[in-house]
């Protein structure tokens, strides 16, 4: 049986208390808890760099996208006069392309 015994480890050869006692922290953790921290950090801010030249870029698109809606809707208030200009909200707030060509047609006939 002695050869037996030696063949099989034993998984556990201590009392109940130590099951329920905290594992001790060792070193070797800590240091692959930093070195893991510091390539994640890395690749953070290499990946941050890539995103904020992409959020960058579709800031200034969408910037230029708002500002030429805030000038054409003040040039067709100026240009067509208040109420004409409501008359066209109003059939632009119905969301219906076709009842907007026919308004825009009828009133506009180029």
């Amino acid at each position: 049986m002695s050869k037996d015994s030696k063949k099989i480890p034993k998984l556990f050869s201590g009392s109940l208390d130590d099951l329920t006692k905290p594992g001790k922290r060792t070193e070797e953790k800590k240091d692959l808890k930093s070195e893991k921290k510091q390539k994640t950090l890395y690749i953070s801010l290499d990946t941050n760099r890539k995103l904020i030249e992409l959020y960058g870029e579709e800031g200034r698109r969408q910037s230029k996208i708002v500002e030429d809606a805030v000038d054409l809707y003040y040039y067709l208030k100026r240009a067509l006069g208040e109420r004409k200009f409501d008359e066209l909200m109003e059939v632009i707030k119905r969301e219906d392309v076709e009842a907007l060509r026919e308004y825009l047609t009828e009133k506009f006939k180029v």
